[in-house]
């Protein structure tokens, strides 16, 4: 990934963030209670499932440039760098999985 297009992977993923953050929490204020009924009757909308699903997209995305930028820059050992982008590409591969499965078992 190229710099221009991590830095617009960044910025993309940063902003659906945000805004998904705010629907979220305006939608779960004006809920009548905090519970996990309320939380599965808000996930049993396939609307947000995916929009919950792509934010979890986008937060692994954001981690992986973010990170990635960050070994690139201060991992000099070509080895160390290997192993520890390794580590966190299957890091981020495993939570999107887990997180997938998780989200298909509440529904």
């Amino acid at each position: 990934m190229s710099g221009l297009s991590a830095w617009l992977v960044q910025r993309i993923s940063a902003l659906y963030l945000g805004v998904f953050i705010l629907y979220a929490l305006v939608r779960l204020t004006m809920a009548e209670s905090w519970s996990y009924a309320t939380w599965s009757g808000w996930l049993a909308s396939p609307l947000n499932a995916v929009t919950l699903w792509l934010a979890a997209l986008a937060l692994l995305l954001h981690a992986w440039v973010g990170g990635r930028d960050v070994l690139l820059d201060y991992v000099h050992p070509l080895g160390l760098r290997v192993v520890m982008l390794t580590a966190l590409a299957g890091w981020l591969l495993g939570s999107g999985i887990w997180f997938t499965a998780t989200l298909l078992e509440a529904l």
